[in-house]
């Protein structure tokens, strides 16, 4: 038998030996790098289901307490309801009492204690109005004749949800039935406006005279309404801490004439008081070598509807301004009361008006103007360690009339700030005063720092 032996070809060899490893690579399974792209593709599908998901559970949980909350509203005004006819004297028991905070708690809490559901809190607020002619409508809104009173109740409640706070309302009015309120003989009604026009809820207002003293709370409206028991004079009164009227009085008071069957409205501006942080700056072009004058100027701040011809002046060194009115315009600021200080004089114009909100501070600059002067003797030698004091040339209105520059560096240089204005800087050299003009008006005619040379010898 003959055995025959076929050679193998070497390319023959580099096609299996091709093959075999291909096939062992198929059976390695994911490199690297695809198990980090894996990763991150499922780590950003899990956080999106996970995001849909917390969405989606703080939607039902916010839902949950919505309904929760209307319901403790509804629960309140049927409870309110029942007490309201149960007595003869308890509707004027009940409108007595303007403002309530969680005053029908739930069985086995502690009364005036938050209100607990599922472990969350709930504050219900209930509030009380007189309405006098007896339609639903506030008698801060018209009308000075009594028809048969009814009153208005809104109860609010609210809690926290995520760091806010949430609230729902309710609203009704109860008709007491005939005669039960035979004794009130008069009304006063006091709507309270705060600077934007609309009604300030929530404020105090106090009463006094011949029926005794009373203190009710305004309703959403701003009206707060007094059923009177004996006719006659009285003061209402607002005192409420961080509030002011309109010419900037914490308290504020009127006087009303009631009379049988009457409702007298008094109207009163008062709102939560604006302050200014006042912080005196160099304008633009100088530099920080440039010093503020001693004293600093007195500020004037402008609102056309000031009580006092549009401008209300504040001493040298304040730097806080508060028990302002908040202007929705706001005010207007600028260093010194002299009329010539005021920019519009010389051809500019007033910085933009800084505008707080009620209860809201903030910054307000006061732009001084720098002013540079350099002093040398006759032979051109500064002149060091002269005091230099800028004097005004028009004092009209004026509460400082000059200021102390410094005194001359070793090149007798002085560097500070002025209002706008007419100025006369002096120094004296011995028995000799060195004076020159430095006029800083607003219309940019001059440009800063000023360099002024070597003025008359007087």
């Amino acid at each position: 038998m003959l055995l025959k032996i076929h050679p193998i070809r070497p390319d023959s060899i580099r096609v299996r030996l091709s093959t075999w490893r291909s096939a062992a690579s198929d059976d390695e399974g994911f490199s690297l790098v695809e198990m980090m792209v894996s990763l991150m593709i499922l780590a950003m599908v899990t956080s999106g289901f996970a995001y849909g998901l917390n969405l989606a559970m703080a939607v039902t949980r916010e839902d949950r307490a919505r309904v929760q909350a209307t319901n403790l509203a509804a629960r309140e005004l049927e409870t309110l309801r029942n007490e309201f006819g149960a007595s003869k004297t308890a509707p004027t028991s009940i409108g007595a009492l303007s403002g309530v905070i969680n005053p029908h708690q739930l069985p086995g809490a502690t009364q005036g204690d938050p209100l607990v559901l599922d472990g969350r809190e709930f504050t219900v607020v209930r509030t009380v109005e007189w309405l006098p002619a007896g339609t639903g409508t506030s008698p801060c809104d018209g009308g000075t004749a009594v028809t048969y009173p009814s009153l208005g109740v809104n109860v609010q409640v609210s809690w926290v949800e995520g760091g806010e706070q949430r609230d729902v309302e309710s609203n009704t009015v109860l008709t007491p039935p005939k005669g039960t309120l035979a004794s009130i003989e008069g009304f006063i009604a006091a709507k309270v406006t705060g600077a934007d026009g609309t009604g300030v809820a929530s404020l105090p207002v106090d009463i006094a005279g011949p029926g005794g003293s009373q203190t009710r709370v305004t309703a959403a409206d701003g009206c707060a309404v007094f059923a009177l028991t004996t006719v006659g004079n009285y003061t209402v009164t607002l005192d409420e801490e961080g509030y002011v009227s309109f010419d900037g009085q914490e308290t504020t008071s009127k006087q009303a004439a009631v009379s049988e069957g009457s409702i007298q409205v008094v109207p009163f501006s008062y709102d939560a008081a604006a302050t200014l942080e006042l912080e005196y700056v160099m304008a633009a072009e100088a530099g920080t070598e440039f010093l503020m004058p001693t004293p600093v100027p007195a500020v004037t701040l402008f609102n056309a509807s000031l009580p006092t011809m549009g401008k209300l002046e504040i001493s040298s060194g304040t730097t806080t301004v508060s028990g302002l009115w908040p202007y929705p315009d706001g005010y207007s600021v600028w260093a010194g009361t002299c009329l010539v200080n005021d920019p519009a004089t010389t051809g500019g114009s007033r910085a933009d008006p800084e505008t707080p909100d009620p209860g809201q501070t903030v910054t307000a600059e006061v732009l001084l103007q720098p002013v540079q002067a350099t002093y040398v003797d006759e032979e051109g030698l500064p002149i060091v360690g002269m005091e230099i004091v800028a004097t005004t040339t028009d004092s009209t209105g004026c509460q400082e009339t000059e200021f102390l520059l410094g005194t001359t560096d070793d090149a007798g240089v002085v560097r500070s700030g002025l209002p706008y204005g007419s100025w006369t800087l002096t120094g004296e050299v011995g028995e000799d005063d060195i004076t020159f003009a430095a006029n800083m008006p607003a219309d940019g005619s001059v440009t800063y720092p000023l360099v002024l040379p070597l003025g008359d010898i007087e």
